[in-house]
C-alpha cells in the first residue's frame, strides 16, 4: 500500500521534530502572549538536524521598553480600574522614585500617560501608605518629580501635569512647614521647589497662581536667587493670550523694584509681534531696558522679520540704521545681513556688505569677520521663505569665504531639502551631519522626518531606512510617533512582523494616548485594506490587540465587521471573543456590539458561531436583552436554518415592555417564510397588526407576501397584492413581485406567477426582469433581490 505520509512528515521524523496539526491558519499562535506570536516559524524540538548542525534558534521578541518603575505604576492603574488587589505600597513607592530618578539623568518630555499614572500612584500612596513616614517617598523624590514636570510634550493636554505639580508642591510645603523635610532637602524653598512649580504653572495655563506664589515668596526666598523668574510669568500670560495680566505684571514688577531686563523686554515684544499688533510692538520695543541695556539680538531679528511680513519697512529701516550707527558686535552684524537679505538684497550684494564689514572692523582694529553662523542665519532666513535655491547659494558663499560648515549648517540643509522633496540631497546632508557633534540631539526631529519621507511609496529605500533606524537605535534615541507610524506600515507591507513588534514594544509605551492612537490607526488602516490578504490582516490584528490594549469598542467592532466582510466568520467571532474577555468593563461589548456580531453571523449563516455568541450573551450579566438584540437573534437563527427558534424570540419581544419595532415585525415574517406551515404564525402577526390598527409599511407587506407565498397560497397572495395600494398606499413594485416569485415553490407555480404578473403589472414585471438571476440549491432560477433587514 502506498504511504500516506507527506514529505513534510518525513522531514520532521528525520529531524526528530514533533508533528503538530493545526486546524486553522491562526491556531498555531496565541493572541494572549505576543512573545509567542510567530506565524512563519514552525514548532520544533531543540535538536540537531540530519547533518548534525544545530538549528538556528527562533528569534525572540523584545519585551516592552518601559521606563524603570512605570510598569508597576501602570499595573496599579489597571488594578484600580478592575477593582482588584493593587501591587504592594512599598513596591509602588520604589517604582515612583525609580521612574523620576531615571528621568533626571536625561530630561525628556513627560507624556500625559506617564503623568497620569504617576499622579494615580502618588495619590494612592498618600491615602493608603500611612504607616511609613512620607508614605515611602523622600522630599528629594518629590523634587525630582516636580522638575520632570517642567518638560512638557509639544502637543496635547497638560491638565494632568498641572494637577500632579500641585499635589507635589502641596506635599513639599506641608513637610517643610512641619519640619519633616529630609536633611538633604533643607535648602531655601525657592531653589528646588518654587521655581520648578512656578514654571509648570505658567506652562500649563495657571500664570495668575504662579504670580501670586512669586509675590508671596519674592522677598524671602527668590529675590537673591540668581536669574529673575519674572520673565516666566510674562511668557506664561503671553502663552495664555492675556493682555491685561501681562501688563499688570509689568506694574507689579515695578512695585517690587524688579529690573525690566532684556528678557522681559523680549517676552512682551515677542507677544505683540506674534499677534501682529504693530503699534504695541513699536511702543514696547522703545521701552527702556534697565541699566541702559539694548534689545537682545534675537529680539531685533524677530522684530525685523515682523516688519517685513507686515510691510513696516520704514520703521524697520530705522532700527536697521540705528544698529549700523553704533558699533555693531558680531551678532548685530548677522542681524544686519539678514535684514538686508529680507528686504530684497541678493547674494552678491550681501557678499559686498560682508567685505564692508571686514574693512570697517579692520579700521577699528577688530578682527571680526563673517563666520559660519553668519551663513547659517542667512540660510535659515531663505529656508523660512521656502527658497532652497537661495539657501544653496548662501552655503556656496560660505565655501567661497572658506567657512567650514558645522552641524547647524547641515541641519538647515537637511530641513530645506526635505521641504522641497529633495530626498537624495537630504540624505547627502545627513551623511555629512554624521561627522559633526550635534548638541542636545537637535538633529533627531529632522532625522525622523527623513525616515518618514523615505517610507513614502514614491521614494521608498529600505536599505537607507534601515541604516537611519540603526543609527538612531545605536544612540538609543526615541522615535517620534509619525516615524513609528510610517515604519509600522512599511514593516506590515514587507511582512516583517518581528521587526514591527520590536519597534512597537520599544517606543509606543512612551507615548500619550493620542500619539498611540495615531500609530494604532495605521494598523487599523492596514486591516481594513481589502488589497491585503486575510492571513496578513489577522497577523496585524493580533499585534494591534497585544500592543494597543486601550483600543475602544468602536474600532474593534469595525475590525470584527471587516472579517465578516472577508467571509471569515470564525475570525470575526474571535475578535468579539477578545472583547468579551477584556478585564476592563468599559472595553467589553455592549448590547449594540452583540447586535453587530449577530448581524454578521446572519449574513454568513454560521450556526456554530451563532450558538457560541448566543451562549456568551446568556452568561453576560452586564447586557440586558432588548428588542434590537432579539431582532438580531431572530435574523441569525433564521439565516442559519432555525426559523422556529427565531420565532421564540418574537414571543419574547411581544411580551416585553419595550415591544416590537417595524423591523421586528418584518424579521418575524421573514422567519415565518422560512418555517414549514409558516402561514399560521404569519396570519397571527398580520391579525395583530389589523387588531391594533398599526400602519402597514411596504416592507412589512412584502414580507407577509413572502410568508404566504412560501406555502404555495397562490390565489390568496394574488388577492393580497391586488389590495396592496389600499393597505400601504403603494402599488406593487418589482420587489413585491420578485418576492412572490422567489418564495413560491415549484417551477410550475413560478410560471403561474410570471404569467399573472406580466399581465397584471407589466411595468413592474419588466423592471424585475432587469435584475440579476441565480440558481438556488434546488436548481430553481431566482431573482437577486435586496431584502436585507437591519436589527
Amino acid at each position: 500500500m502506498r504511504s500516506q505520509l507527506t514529505r513534510q512528515v518525513f522531514r520532521q521524523l528525520l529531524n526528530s521534530e514533533p508533528h503538530i496539526h493545526h486546524p486553522c491558519c491562526y491556531g498555531a499562535k496565541s493572541g494572549d502572549q505576543l512573545r509567542k506570536f510567530n506565524r512563519r516559524a514552525p514548532h520544533h524540538a531543540n535538536t540537531r538536524n540530519l547533518f548534525g548542525f544545530s538549528r538556528k534558534p527562533p528569534r525572540e521578541t523584545k519585551e516592552s521598553d518601559l521606563d524603570p518603575g512605570f510598569s508597576t505604576m501602570l499595573e496599579l492603574t489597571n488594578m484600580l480600574k478592575m477593582k482588584t488587589r493593587p501591587p504592594p505600597a512599598s513596591a509602588l513607592a520604589k517604582a515612583f522614585s525609580d521612574f523620576f530618578w531615571d528621568r533626571q539623568k536625561v530630561p525628556t518630555p513627560l507624556e500625559e500617560v506617564q503623568a497620569r499614572n504617576a499622579k494615580t500612584t502618588f495619590k494612592y500612596l498618600q491615602e493608603t501608605y500611612q504607616e511609613v513616614t512620607g508614605f515611602g517617598l523622600s522630599t528629594g523624590d518629590l523634587q525630582r518629580a516636580l522638575i520632570a514636570l517642567m518638560y512638557l510634550p509639544q502637543a496635547g493636554d497638560s491638565t494632568t501635569h498641572n494637577q500632579l505639580a500641585r499635589l507635589l508642591f502641596a506635599e513639599i510645603r506641608k513637610r517643610r512647614e512641619s519640619g519633616l523635610a529630609a536633611p538633604d532637602a533643607e535648602l531655601p524653598l525657592g531653589q528646588k521647589d518654587l521655581l520648578p512649580f512656578i514654571q509648570v504653572l505658567t506652562m500649563t495655563g495657571d500664570s495668575i497662581d504662579a504670580r501670586k506664589l512669586l509675590e508671596e515668596y519674592w522677598l524671602s526666598d527668590l529675590e537673591q536667587g540668581g536669574r529673575s523668574p519674572w520673565h516666566r510669568i510674562l511668557k506664561g500670560f503671553a502663552k495664555e493670550n492675556n493682555d491685561g495680566e501681562l501688563l499688570n505684571t509689568v506694574t507689579i514688577m515695578e512695585t517690587h523694584g524688579v529690573p525690566f531686563d532684556g528678557e522681559a523686554h523680549q517676552a512682551i515684544t515677542f507677544y505683540y509681534a506674534q499677534k501682529g499688533a504693530i503699534e504695541a510692538v513699536k511702543k514696547w520695543y522703545k521701552h527702556p531696558i534697565s541699566g541702559g541695556g539694548m534689545p537682545l539680538d534675537h529680539t531685533n531679528e524677530f522684530v525685523l522679520k515682523m516688519c517685513i511680513s507686515h510691510d513696516e519697512l520704514q520703521w524697520g529701516n530705522a532700527i536697521f540704521k540705528s544698529m549700523l550707527e553704533k558699533t555693531p558686535n558680531k551678532k548685530s552684524w548677522n542681524v544686519v545681513f539678514q535684514w538686508a537679505a529680507a528686504t530684497g538684497k541678493g547674494v552678491d550684494e550681501i557678499e559686498r556688505m560682508m567685505h564692508v564689514m571686514v574693512r570697517r572692523n579692520e579700521e577699528r582694529g577688530s578682527k571680526a569677520r563673517p563666520d559660519i553662523e553668519t551663513i547659517n542665519g542667512l540660510v535659515e532666513l531663505a529656508n523660512s521663505k521656502n527658497d532652497p535655491y537661495t539657501a544653496e547659494r548662501y552655503v556656496a558663499l560660505g565655501h567661497k569665504w572658506r567657512l567650514q560648515p558645522n552641524a547647524r549648517t547641515y541641519l538647515l540643509q537637511l530641513d530645506y531639502r526635505l521641504k522641497v522633496g529633495d530626498i537624495a540631497g537630504a540624505r547627502a546632508a545627513y551623511s555629512r551631519l554624521q561627522a559633526e557633534e550635534v548638541p542636545e540631539s537637535k538633529d533627531l526631529p529632522l532625522i525622523n522626518k527623513l525616515i518618514v519621507a523615505l517610507c513614502s511609496p514614491k521614494s521608498q529605500d529600505y536599505e537607507a531606512i534601515a541604516r537611519l533606524v540603526g543609527d538612531l537605535n545605536e544612540r538609543k534615541a526615541r522615535f517620534e510617533p509619525d516615524t513609528v507610524a510610517a515604519l509600522s506600515m512599511l514593516h506590515l507591507q514587507r511582512e516583517e512582523l518581528h521587526d514591527l513588534i520590536d519597534l512597537l514594544q520599544t517606543h509606543t509605551f512612551h507615548y500619550g494616548l493620542e500619539q498611540r492612537a495615531a500609530i494604532r490607526d495605521v494598523i487599523v488602516q492596514f486591516v481594513l485594506d481589502r488589497a491585503n490578504s486575510t492571513s496578513r490582516v489577522w497577523d496585524a490584528y493580533s499585534i494591534l490587540r497585544a500592543i494597543f490594549a486601550e483600543t475602544g469598542i468602536d474600532i474593534r467592532t469595525r475590525l470584527m465587521n471587516e472579517f465578516f466582510a472577508r467571509k471569515r466568520c470564525d475570525m470575526a467571532c474571535h475578535v468579539f471573543g477578545h472583547m468579551r474577555q477584556n478585564p476592563l468593563k468599559d472595553q467589553r461589548p455592549a448590547g449594540d456590539t452583540y447586535v453587530e456580531c449577530l448581524q454578521g453571523i446572519a449574513r454568513a449563516g454560521d450556526l456554530e458561531s451563532l450558538e457560541m455568541i448566543h451562549n456568551m450573551l446568556k452568561l453576560d450579566s452586564e447586557v440586558e436583552p432588548n428588542t434590537r438584540l432579539y431582532n438580531a437573534l431572530m435574523l441569525g437563527y433564521t439565516a442559519c436554518g432555525k426559523p422556529r427558534r427565531s420565532l421564540e424570540f418574537w414571543d419574547d419581544i411581544v411580551y416585553s415592555i419595550e415591544g416590537p419595532t417595524y423591523n421586528s415585525i418584518q424579521i418575524a415574517l421573514r422567519a415565518c417564510e422560512a418555517t414549514p406551515r409558516g402561514d399560521r404564525p404569519a396570519r397571527d402577526i398580520w391579525g395583530r397588526l389589523k387588531k391594533f390598527d398599526i400602519d402597514v409599511t411596504k416592507e412589512i407587506f412584502t414580507a407577509y407576501v413572502g410568508a404566504l407565498a412560501r406555502q404555495a397560497l397562490f390565489l390568496e397572495v394574488v388577492k393580497l397584492i391586488d389590495n396592496m395600494e389600499s393597505e400601504t398606499g403603494c402599488q406593487p413594485d418589482a420587489l413585491t413581485l420578485g418576492t412572490f416569485y422567489n418564495a413560491i415553490p415549484g417551477t410550475s407555480r413560478k410560471q403561474e406567477v410570471e404569467d399573472w404578473a406580466a399581465q397584471a403589472y407589466p411595468l413592474s414585471w419588466q423592471e424585475l426582469l432587469t435584475f440579476d438571476q441565480y440558481n438556488s440549491p434546488d436548481g430553481e432560477v431566482l431573482f437577486d433581490l435586496e431584502r436585507s433587514i437591519a436589527a
